[in-house]
């Protein structure tokens, strides 16, 4: 038998990429090529939203540690360790596939819970509460936020059409959501806890459940934060001290009625940089947009709004260019995460919410929040790069599709027809799939009429779920010989100017 060459092996050329990458180890698995590029307008407004925060960070808190380390570049000098912290964290996500995400998700999902669990065993208490590991170095709920939202993603994308239904969607997401809720809100940190609730809903949202489960979620969370507030006194406090501040803003809390006239004061372009530090309670952690406010004035405050509203396109853009339901989803839940922290953290300071401990993401002063942030940015990046839909590679297709979803997934849109749909056809009864396989089925009918035999037209029938594949089975088999039967007496016999054996297809 001879043996044919091919061109790399007689000049000895070097072998494709894609047989490099399936002689690499395995550990490079997530490092290959990919259909996208990195969001470099999402760098430079993260990069511009840190540098803005190490200005104001030093500004803000020169004075305090002069006054108590003798260093007054002692918490500048920690915000940079945690910046160069995030950055490597930024980069390694950015680099690594996150569809490998996936398989990680569950085991991310008992780490954060086992973490939560030390804090409350083995936390140390501080100001009422416990929140911290290892002295005050390391807040769980903060770094629980990005994985609590990737094994969301998972968990939601994994279902498919199966998520309307209660047994498969309301239930165990209410039971999910519900404990990790439980852990968060024992420390007691209800601020954290109401903003990793709210950011899944929404993703429960997009992913397509139904709107009566929302609704009944969203009932029982309102509910449950109402019944909260009132049992635990410092949320109580709050909440009396804002409706106090509502009816007569001299009647406020300290450090409502500071940040307020610090936000006063400032005017339109600010009293100048390092002079608001004495105006304001708390001035490089939770307040630090109304120190903001001060030391820039509204032009600075307002370019910070901007910013996170840049930010905020950026990431449901690429959201929105992401091939499969996973990308979609988690890059939606990273987006609403990070964006609502910080409108959340803007409307206290504004005294439009009561006053919370959540930090002004890459802006406040904290190591764990920063990291966190930065973390996800890492895997907003990977999703840019890794998740585009224009030239994905078929292995890339193949691991987009999740293990055991209850049905196909069509892409996420805002445009044209469709611009209310959250996933079009997500968890329908006339999915993505059905209408590919009525397309395949009429051109196999138009091959068939147009001469081909009809016995050797193909099928592929991919079931929503086990039950459904004997029923499909028995569908496609009658359309089978429907065409069959229809095609074959359509043919017309060959005529004696006609070639021997050769068959003549019916004109249409």
């Amino acid at each position: 038998m001879a043996t044919i060459k091919t061109p790399s092996s007689r000049t000895g050329a070097v072998p494709s990429s894609t047989t490099r990458a399936s002689r690499s180890p395995r550990w490079r698995a997530g490092l290959g090529s990919a259909p996208g590029q990195y969001d470099i307008w999402l760098l430079v407004i993260v990069a511009a939203l840190i540098g803005l925060g190490l200005v104001m960070v030093f500004s803000a808190s020169f004075t305090q540690a002069n006054r108590f380390f003798d260093q007054p570049t002692y918490y500048l000098l920690r915000q940079l360790r945690w910046v160069l912290l995030g950055a490597l964290a930024m980069a390694g996500l950015a680099l690594f596939d996150y569809h490998h995400l996936r398989n990680l998700s569950l085991l991310m999902m008992a780490g954060t819970v086992l973490m939560l669990l030390a804090v409350l065993i083995f936390g140390v208490e501080s100001l009422g509460s416990r929140r911290h590991l290892f002295g005050t170095s390391v807040q769980p709920s903060e770094l629980a936020k990005l994985t609590i939202i990737i094994y969301i993603a998972y968990w939601l994308s994994s279902k498919g059409s199966r998520l309307k239904a209660i047994s498969d969607g309301l239930a165990p997401f209410a039971v999910l959501l519900g404990m990790v809720a439980l852990l968060i809100v024992l420390q007691p940190d209800i601020d954290t806890t109401a903003l990793i609730v709210f950011t899944a809903l929404l993703m429960f949202f997009v992913a397509g459940a139904d709107g009566k489960q929302l609704a009944v979620i969203l009932g029982i969370a309102l509910l449950t934060f109402l019944l909260v507030a009132t049992r635990f006194s410092y949320a109580s406090q709050r909440v009396d001290d804002y409706m106090s501040f509502l009816r007569d803003p001299t009647l406020g809390s300290d450090q409502m009625q500071s940040v307020m006239q610090a936000l006063a004061r400032g005017g339109l372009i600010g009293a100048g940089l390092g002079t608001g530090e004495s105006q304001v309670q708390l001035p490089f952690t939770d307040s630090i947009f109304a120190v903001i406010g001060f030391e820039l004035g509204f032009v600075g405050a307002l370019s910070v709004v901007l910013l996170f509203g840049a930010f905020a396109l950026r990431g449901l853009r690429i959201a929105l260019r992401c091939a499969d339901p996973f990308g979609q989803i988690l890059g939606i839940g990273v987006t609403t995460w990070i964006t609502l922290q910080a409108f959340l953290n803007m409307g206290v300071n504004l005294g439009v919410l009561p006053f919370s401990g959540l930090t002004l993401p890459f802006i406040s002063y904290g190591g764990s929040s920063l990291l966190a942030c930065m973390a996800g940015v890492g895997v907003l990046l990977s999703i840019s790069r890794y998740g585009a839909s224009q030239k994905a590679p078929a292995a890339q297709a193949a691991l987009a599709t999740p293990r055991g979803a209850g049905g196909d997934y069509a892409s996420l849109t805002l445009g044209g027809r469709n611009w209310r749909a959250r996933l079009p056809h997500f968890g329908r009864a006339r999915s993505a799939r059905s209408v590919r396989s009525a397309g395949s089925q009429r051109s196999a009918h138009s091959r068939s009429i147009g001469g081909t035999r009809a016995g050797s037209a193909s099928f592929t029938v991919k079931s929503a779920s086990a039950p459904r594949a004997g029923e499909l089975s028995r569908r496609v088999t009658r359309a089978k010989r429907t065409i069959a039967r229809k095609t074959g007496a359509s043919r017309r016999k060959p005529s004696a100017n006609s070639a021997a054996g050769q068959r003549i297809p019916r004109r249409r």
